[in-house]
């Protein structure tokens, strides 16, 4: 229910941890049922630094980009 307190955590293990790419999208799941899309790409682009040679990653967060934007236009940006 703190969803703050959820953040620190998620944010401290992963910076130490940033190629656990389950967790990133744990994190960005987590953010999406809270309905803040901005949150959820926020999440997803630190991921994709994080780890950026996970294809489960990028196909996840174009997954979400897709099912949220639907312009491709959008999308491919």
């Amino acid at each position: 229910n703190n969803i703050l307190k959820i953040r620190r955590v998620y944010d401290a293990f992963l910076a130490e941890f940033p190629l656990c790419y389950g967790y990133w999208k744990k994190y960005a799941d987590h953010e999406a049922r809270l309905g803040t899309a901005d949150k959820v790409v926020e999440v997803y682009e630190r991921a994709v630094q994080g780890v950026t040679y996970s294809v489960d990653m990028w196909l996840h967060y174009c997954i979400f980009a897709i099912s949220t934007y639907g312009d491709p236009d959008t999308v491919r940006r």
